[in-house]
């Protein structure tokens, strides 16, 4: 017998002055809501970027927009993630170094 999903959660959200019910897992409305207002606030910079665009555009420039900042963000984590991992290895050498000079006879005396 299979354990009982709860059921899909629907949500109405606006985007750019037109309503949408949109489905989502029971318990993620909350977070839908705020991708909903982060969308709808890069669709308004967008919009004021690029004026008057038919709606298609509009959305295709926000989407190329969003992707822009995922991507940048990603490459960020990235360049982090790699700092941290040589903090670590230098952390590591060094104390390898540490446990060598200990563990020689002149390091014991």
């Amino acid at each position: 017998m299979s354990a009982n999903k709860p059921a899909p959660a629907k949500i109405a959200i606006t985007l750019y002055n037109r309503d949408y019910v949109v489905n989502c897992a029971a318990g993620q409305e909350t977070r839908l809501r705020q991708i909903a207002e982060m969308v709808q606030k890069e669709m308004e910079a967008v919009a004021g970027n690029v004026g008057n665009q038919t709606e298609p555009r509009h959305l295709m420039l926000t989407c190329l927009s969003l992707a822009d900042k995922l991507l940048e963000a990603r490459n960020t984590a990235s360049d982090a993630l790699t700092k941290q991992e040589d903090l670590f290895i230098a952390a590591v050498h060094h104390l390898k170094q540490r446990v060598d000079n200990l563990a020689s006879p002149a390091g014991r005396a």
